[in-house]
């Protein structure tokens, strides 16, 4: 053991001597290549500001569908939950036949109230013939005065029951047309056009008139979306709209439009006609337990082979204009990082790369508002940031 220890200490003094006496330094190291860069020039835009909220759809006006009349469900008209249906398609069939039974029974009423407005129609025919005939008796001093006030009477009795029988056709038709209406209730329709949502009844269920609820009719078409906005947003609106920044919402002339974007969406589509609209509801008061105002606007939502693009408790971010356009200069947001909680770009001056730091506006739609440091003239460094330090050469792409 000794002796493997002392070898090995032998040589790595031998590797010692041989490194210290071959006396010439380590050869320097290559100068590093220029990184490539590509390059872009701060440009003038067009910008409207915005700003962004989280909302969610709600379907607009949902309908519960309530029996107008009571009996035994005989058949559900869908088979499956969930299905898109036309406003006055068939949903349920409530049992008929006692409404039936009021319809024929009505008809009747109808029809015997007609005949004896015909029977006493002629009864005053008759009794005002004999009136007559009594009133000549008289005049010839053959007849007795008794024997025409009982013609009179029998008159004014008859003319009464002809009165008692028009009364009783109208009373007739009304019961007629209830029943007939009633009638017509069994066929439960769609109130709207809509999605249905699960129904709560099954065949052979009994109903009550105007007390069950059957199925829910969520309309699709349009859908609104609502947001909140908190206190500090809402002074803010208000005082740029006193101050003329922001035309007033509440003029029709002058509406605020708004954009919204699902989660699926790569980015705000300002020119599909599905994601734009305008605000038409803003609360009046803001709620004191969130400290928000609830804001909503109203979006056309098309339907492709029964398939809707937007649907309700869909999550959205809303983009809500903020002021007038105007022209500000700007560049990719990827070309701007933070350091020490300031903001900086790459430029090159001279072929070398040169760190400015600059002021920062809104972003939109992947480019960041430039308010202080660049200008148009400026070389802005566009990829390739990780290489890039300060004062090094860069060679540009062409």
């Amino acid at each position: 053991m000794r002796l493997v220890r002392a070898t090995l200490v032998l040589a790595l003094g031998s590797a010692v001597t041989a490194l210290a006496g071959c006396g010439k330094g380590a050869a320097p190291l290559p100068e590093p290549e220029p990184p490539t860069v590509a390059v872009l020039k701060p440009a003038q835009k067009s910008y409207g500001p915005t700003k962004e909220f989280t909302g969610r759809l709600v379907t607009k006006d949902p309908v519960t569908v309530i029996p107008q009349v009571g009996g035994k469900i005989l058949k559900r008209e869908f088979t499956d939950d969930g299905p898109l249906v036309q406003k006055g398609q068939k949903l349920f069939t409530i049992d008929p036949v006692l409404f039936k039974a009021d319809v024929e029974k009505a008809r009747s009423d109808v029809a015997k109230a007609k005949a004896d407005i015909a029977n006493w129609t002629a009864q005053i025919d008759r009794d005002r013939a004999e009136y007559d005939r009594t009133k000549q008796q008289i005049d010839k001093g053959v007849g007795f005065r008794s024997d025409l006030d009982k013609a009179a009477a029998s008159v004014k009795v008859s003319e009464a029951q002809l009165e008692v029988s028009k009364a009783t056709l109208d009373a007739s038709n009304s019961s007629l047309t209830k029943a007939q209406e009633n009638l017509s209730y069994c066929t439960v329709t769609a109130p709207t056009t809509g999605r249905l949502r699960k129904a709560l009844v099954a065949e052979g269920a009994l109903v009550d008139a105007y007390k069950t609820q059957l199925v829910t009719i969520s309309p699709v078409d349009p859908i609104d979306a609502v947001w909140e906005v908190d206190e500090l947003t809402s002074i803010w609106y208000r005082d740029q709209i006193l101050a003329g920044a922001i035309k007033d919402p509440r003029n029709p002339a002058t509406p605020l439009t708004c954009t919204i974007k699902l989660k699926g969406d790569k980015g705000f589509d300002t020119k599909d006609p599905t994601r734009n609209s305008t605000v038409n509801y803003v609360d009046p008061e803001i709620v004191r337990g969130t400290a928000t105002r609830t804001i909503s606007a109203t979006f056309t939502n098309k339907s492709v082979g029964g398939i809707t693009y937007l649907s309700g408790g869909d999550s959205v971010r809303v983009r809500v204009a903020a002021g007038s356009p105007r022209q500000v200069l700007a560049v990719p947001e990827g070309v701007v990082f933070t350091q020490q909680r300031k903001q900086y770009v790459y430029v090159v001056a001279d072929g070398k790369a040169a760190l400015r730091e600059i002021e920062l506006g809104d972003t939109f739609d992947g480019q960041v508002e430039v308010r202080a440091g660049l200008a148009t003239s400026d070389t802005v460094i566009a990829d390739n940031l990780l290489r890039v330090r300060p004062g090094i050469p860069v060679t540009v792409k062409p």
